[in-house]
């Protein structure tokens, strides 16, 4: 399949020319690519899967979708010290509302309170402890 008629390249500056009031940041770590978006004027970020709302190792918790901050899935990952400082830098925006490719949205203090917690110790609640899923 040929998309390369419908696919274009970013803008380096971070701009989204179909969604003005939008930019883009480079997040690597799930993806060498991965980006989020987010939008200034509400904090809102779409963060895919450089966090994610639920523990998506965990069957029980995707079936009841609890909602807590949780690191990229680890069954596949690029790079996590790249995922660590991507989550660092989403942290730093101080973002009131998230919607993430795995859960349910979150808001608020919640939210706020566990990004800053998994920024703060990515290291020992995101990457595996038995390297399971390490590349």
């Amino acid at each position: 399949m040929d998309i390369s008629q419908r696919v274009q390249a970013l803008p380096s500056d971070g701009s989204i020319p179909a969604l003005p009031d939008w930019r883009w940041i480079h997040t690597p770590g799930h993806t060498e690519g991965h980006v989020s978006l987010f939008r200034d004027a509400d904090r809102v970020i779409v963060a895919g899967d450089a966090f994610i709302t639920v523990k998506q190792e965990s069957a029980f918790a995707v079936l009841m979708q609890e909602e807590e901050i949780h690191g990229p899935p680890a069954y596949f990952m690029f790079d996590w010290q790249d995922a660590w400082n991507s989550v660092k830098k989403l942290e730093a925006l101080k973002p009131q509302a998230a919607i993430t490719g795995h859960g349910v949205p979150m808001f608020g203090n919640q939210l706020r309170q566990g990004l800053a917690r998994l920024a703060q110790i990515f290291d020992r609640i995101a990457i595996p402890k038995d390297n399971s899923y390490v590349t």
